[in-house]
């Protein structure tokens, strides 16, 4: 009996942290894209390389953890936003 209890435990947990991570990894995707769109609306050169290293960052973070998402549509959907982040940097280099 302790035994089911501890994996019931176990699995539950995991499912938890799963749906923790994607959380987290899709609320950094949203702060970068809101980065995005400041960055295309600021005038100032220095506020601008500001935004692009913390896009930078996010995606940094996202690309750490991104490898922890069990499901891979999940992670593919993840991923693919991160390229479009970096892409968006590139872009926006100078």
């Amino acid at each position: 009996m302790a035994g089911k209890m501890a994996t019931h435990n176990f699995a539950e947990l995991k499912r938890q942290t799963q749906k923790n991570l994607v959380g987290f990894l899709r609320i950094e995707v949203q702060l970068a894209s809101t980065f995005c769109e400041m960055v295309e609306r600021s005038q100032s050169p220095e506020h601008k390389a500001q935004l692009l290293e913390d896009i930078r960052k996010a995606v940094r973070a996202i690309r750490h953890f991104e490898q922890r998402i069990i499901d891979p549509s999940i992670r593919a959907d993840v991923l693919k936003k991160a390229d479009t982040l970096d892409a968006f940097c590139r872009e926006n280099r100078k």
